[in-house]
Order: structure tokens, then C-alpha cells, then sequence
């Protein structure tokens, strides 16, 4: 059941971008002193990412699997953990034709300026992925159909609203939607 490695979900966090230093060289092309902006904490970057996900969400829209896209309905829910040293994310789809769920942990590197995500899934699967923007998550996953390449793009569209798609490649295959959703909260 392709849905089993290709449904992985990701919480949106939108608007945390790593922070970067003029230069002097762009500074002085510009006719100012280089100023310098303080680098993104994780924790600074986690309780960003908290304000506009933590909660739980009701998602709608389209899961994938062998028989082709099925309507279902989805929670996600989402919290700081560990000292909110993470975020935990849980994720069950609750109707529809491909049962599944996972917990994912999401952080931030401030040496990286990247953030990071684990998954673990009811089927046996993981996967890892990175993020310098938030928004899309590159990485690879595990599970009963083998290794593949994922692809989510989470966007925060509006206070309570968040779009994602997720998307999956086999080895020397091309991209494939895994899931489609809109998320409320």
C-alpha cells in the first residue's frame, strides 16, 4: 500500500526563516554601515512555529493509496514536547478507504539554520526530512514498499487555515501526490 510510506504528513510552520548578516560588501554597496541581525535560536524559532500550530486541526480532502485518491478526513494535532525542545505532531486519519497514522517530532537546528522532522508510522514506515524554509520538507522514507524520495509543502494560508500536499518518488519514478488536504483549527 503505497499510502503507508508516502503519507507524511507535515505540520505546517510558516514564516521562520533563519536570520542572515549583511555582508560588508552588500552594506557598502549600498551606501550604509553593515548591520548585523542576532541568529534564530531553536527556541525562539520552536515558539514561533508553536503560536500558529499548536492545537488541533480537522483536515478534508484527498489520501492516496492503491485504488487512487480517496475523500478522507484527518486530525492533526500538534504540542510542544520534551521541554518544548520539539514539536509532536499526531496525525490519524479518522475516514476514508487507507487507514494510517504516525507521530512526527519536528525541531530546529540554530547551527543549520534548518529544521528537522522524524516520523514513525502505524505500518512499520519512517522517514526524515529537512526544511530551510518551513514550508517545503525534502527527504526520504522507509517502509514495506522500500525506500523513496518525499516531498510536503505546508503552508499556513490564514490564522487557523493550512494547506498541505505531500508527494512521493520510487526509485527512478516520478512524483507521485500522496496526499492532498485543507487543515482548520
Amino acid at each position: 500500500m503505497f499510502i503507508r510510506s508516502s503519507v507524511f504528513v507535515l505540520v505546517a510552520i510558516s514564516g521562520v526563516l533563519g536570520c542572515r548578516a549583511l555582508g560588508p560588501n552588500v552594506a557598502a554597496a549600498k551606501g550604509s554601515t553593515p548591520s548585523v541581525e542576532p541568529a534564530v535560536t531553536a527556541e525562539a524559532a520552536l515558539a514561533e512555529a508553536a503560536r500558529d500550530l499548536v492545537g488541533t486541526w480537522t483536515c478534508r480532502g484527498s489520501v492516496h493509496g492503491p485504488g487512487g485518491a480517496s475523500p478522507s478526513e484527518v486530525t492533526l494535532d500538534v504540542r510542544p514536547e520534551l521541554d518544548k525542545a520539539w514539536l509532536r505532531s499526531d496525525f490519524v486519519v479518522r475516514s476514508g478507504e487507507y487507514p494510517y497514522k504516525f507521530t512526527a517530532y519536528r525541531t530546529f537546528d540554530a547551527a543549520s539554520a534548518q529544521w528537522g522532522n522524524v516520523i514513525v508510522d502505524n505500518m512499520g514506515g519512517y522517514a526524515r526530512s529537512s526544511s530551510t524554509d518551513g514550508m517545503t520538507w525534502l527527504g526520504a522514507s522507509s517502509g514495506p514498499m522500500g525506500g523513496m524520495k518525499i516531498k510536503d509543502t505546508e503552508r499556513v494560508v490564514s490564522p487557523g487555515m493550512m494547506q498541505m500536499r505531500g508527494e512521493y518518488a520510487l526509485e527512478g519514478q516520478d512524483w507521485r501526490t500522496g496526499y492532498d488536504l485543507v487543515c482548520e483549527k
